[in-house]
């Protein structure tokens, strides 16, 4: 099988097609032999036996003509067999194949006939031919049989192996770098079916090509300008040509912070992106993995008039205190940093049926439509509703994007230009009775209430 597997689709389509002709045949060829060959020869003999009968029944007439076996009798007989195309013996047996019949006059047995075909075999030359020619009718339907095959197979081959060389090159295409490559769906379903995989795979790899080249070009714009700026002030303290020595130290120091927050947002992201080493899931409430960076974030957001409001639903997940904090700090931040004075955010945790829901909810200046589908792309960021001029590097959604995913939910976004956008994560939600694991009681607002 292995050495059969070398042999290209064509290849082995023609063989197991010629195999099955070859088998086909074979087997027609051995069952006509075993079926009509014998019934040839019972047909003969009992033709023979015929011949023997015929000849008791003539014998019986001549010897009651001759009153017994005279000379003349037997002569008549010798004639008479030959033209019939037998021999005749009136005593005795013949040399196989033969046929013997009792001699009977008024119902006297006179004597025995055998009889033995002048040819000395049992078949006639017709019978002989027509025996001949279905074995050769078998070998020309077999050679006919094998070359249909081959015709077939090569047919069958190249209709089923022609898309296959299309999806091969692609893919050959692809893996030398041309990710523009696509198939050219046709064949069967399934053949069709294989096409569109690897045109998805490839629309897939290009599209993360694109995001990989525009996540350097981001990153490096993003390195660029704090460092200019170090450079520049570096320079000018080198020429002496600063009048504000600490307003120069100052800028530096903020151009450094800069760089600092960058590395640090590179740092959470590359974490994130391997949960699986850095989360340590226990039962975590998740109104109070809310609740506290509510707190956190309410002089924030108080400093830069942005109303700000929590309804907080307890709900018990199975995750990572902290990672969790780090997702819903970086949505606050997120909405706080898009929606101007005057607006509002909104932090709502709720149990919906087999979920636990977070929400954060802003009166910002929302997404366009286009842009929904990018917004948790590392480096990311809209040309209007993601503007450098809010800040950030556009690394805290991706991260909130792969913590999710950690914990086994998902996150969804709504949003509308001009009408703020909601932020949905969806956790999967445990019995309440699974706060009491480690040790830890449940919280008040958690305890299932005793019946008295």
């Amino acid at each position: 099988m292995r050495g059969f597997s070398r042999f290209g689709l064509r290849v082995r389509l023609a063989l197991a097609f010629v195999g099955v002709a070859v088998l086909a045949v074979g087997l027609a060829t051995l069952l006509s032999n075993r079926g009509l060959h014998p019934r040839v020869s019972e047909a003969a003999e009992s033709r023979l036996e015929r011949s023997a009968a015929h000849m008791a029944e003539v014998a019986a007439a001549v010897y009651r003509d001759e009153g017994g076996w005279s000379a003349e009798a037997r002569d008549t007989l010798t004639h008479l067999a030959r033209l019939n195309g037998v021999r005749l013996r009136l005593s005795g047996r013949l040399p196989a194949p033969s046929a013997t019949a009792p001699v009977l006059v008024d119902g006297r047995e006179v004597g025995r006939v055998a009889v033995a075909p002048e040819s000395g075999t049992l078949l006639t030359q017709e019978e002989e031919h027509l025996q001949t020619s279905l074995d050769r009718l078998h070998v020309a339907a077999g050679a006919a049989s094998v070359v249909a095959a081959l015709l077939l197979a090569f047919l069958l081959a190249e209709t089923l192996s022609r898309p296959l060389r299309r999806i091969r090159d692609a893919a050959q295409r692809i893996e030398e770098g041309d990710l523009t490559a696509r198939v050219e769906l046709s064949g069967d379903s399934e053949m069709r079916a294989v096409g569109h995989a690897l045109n998805r795979l490839a629309e897939t790899l290009e599209h993360e090509e694109e995001i990989r080249k525009s996540s350097v070009a981001d990153l490096a714009h993003e390195l660029r300008t704090p460092v200019s700026a170090l450079l520049s002030r570096i320079e000018a303290a080198q020429d002496d040509v600063l009048e504000d020595e600490a307003d120069n130290l100052a800028a530096m120091h903020a151009e450094t912070l800069r760089l600092a927050r960058l590395l640090d947002d590179l740092a959470s992201l590359a974490e994130a992106e391997r949960p699986g080493l850095l989360i340590e899931k226990r039962v975590v409430d998740l109104a109070d993995v809310g609740r506290r960076e509510a707190d956190a974030f309410a002089q924030r957001f108080a400093a830069k008039d942005v109303g700000f409001s929590t309804e907080l639903e307890p709900v018990a997940v199975r995750g990572d205190a902290d990672r969790l904090g780090q997702v819903v700090s970086n949505l606050l931040s997120n909405a706080l940093r898009y929606t101007e004075s005057g607006g509002r955010v909104d932090l709502r945790v709720r149990r919906e049926e087999r979920s636990a829901v977070l929400e954060v909810v802003d009166t910002g200046v929302g997404i366009v439509p286009e842009d929904l589908s990018h917004v948790f792309t590392r480096f990311w960021r809209g040309e209007k509703s993601r503007s450098r001029a809010t800040g950030g590097a556009g690394i805290g959604l991706a991260i909130v994007h792969e913590l999710v995913r950690a914990h086994d939910g998902r996150i969804d976004v709504e949003s509308r230009p001009g009408a703020g956008s909601t932020f949905r994560v969806s956790l999967p939600v445990l019995d309440t009775r699974g706060l009491h694991e480690n040790g830890r009681p449940a919280s008040p607002d958690l305890q299932t209430p005793t019946r008295p």
